[in-house]
Parts: structure tokens; sequence; C-alpha cells
């Protein structure tokens, strides 16, 4: 989150509509989405932006979902990588906050939706404290 309180989100899809809802639910909570449908595009955008959240639903060309990981690894980020299944996606924690967390398990579309509420308002509080901590110094 930047000092202006706006959450970044960088949405890595091939078609828009594939999450769609997922940006509608970011939008509406003040966030700012990015999109990127390429490996070039992701690099462009984190040289620009330092994002808090990552909802990523293709194989990156070139590589593949631990290669984001490791982009983001030790940043605030926190990364989730899509999983194709009937009914929607089924989404895969990658980092939580930038710490790897491979092998948590996968999440729902209804509880990620949860999910990523409480971790919209994580972000919030986090910085807030940040900012109330500088003040007093």
């Amino acid at each position: 989150m930047d000092s202006n309180g706006i959450i970044r989100v960088l949405l890595v899809c091939e078609r828009e509509q594939d999450l769609l809802s997922c940006r509608q639910l970011l939008e509406r909570r003040n966030c700012q989405c990015h999109i990127a449908k390429s490996g070039q595009e992701i690099a462009e955008l984190l040289k620009i932006w330092q994002f808090d959240v990552v909802l990523n639903t293709q194989r990156i060309s070139g590589g593949n979902v631990q290669r984001l990981g490791t982009l983001l690894f030790g940043s605030h980020a926190s990364v989730f990588y899509s999983l194709r299944v009937d009914e929607g996606y089924w989404w895969l924690p990658v980092l939580t906050v930038g710490k790897e967390c491979f092998g948590t398990p996968a999440i729902r579309p209804r509880e990620f939706i949860h999910i990523l509420i409480q971790l919209l308002l994580q972000i919030k509080t986090n910085v807030t404290a940040e900012l109330v901590l500088r003040q007093s110094l």
C-alpha cells in the first residue's frame, strides 16, 4: 500500500474476463489494478510499481509460478496462482506478505473471496500502524 492508501494489485491473465469479478471486488475496495498478459509485461510493471497482491491465472511464458514468486520473495506482496477446475478457479497461495507458502492447501472460489477481503483489511491495518509509529517517532 502506498502513502496515499492505495493497494496495488497485479492481475496476470490471458483474458481480462478471467479475473473480472475479482477486479470488480478489488476496485470497489479502492484497489488499483494492473493487468499483465505476458512475462515481459509483468517485468515492466514490477519495475514501476510495488504490488501488494498478485493474482495469476496463467502460466508465465519462459517460466512458472515459482519464477513469479522468486521475483516477489521478500517484498510485502501476497501471490496467488490459480488452478482451473470445472466451476472456476481454485487458488494456490505462493507468497503471503513476501514469505513463501508452497504446500498450503488450495482455496475454493467462495473461500478465496473472503480470504482476499481479509488480506486487504490486513494490508490496510499494517500500513496504518506503520504510519502511526513513524509519526510518533
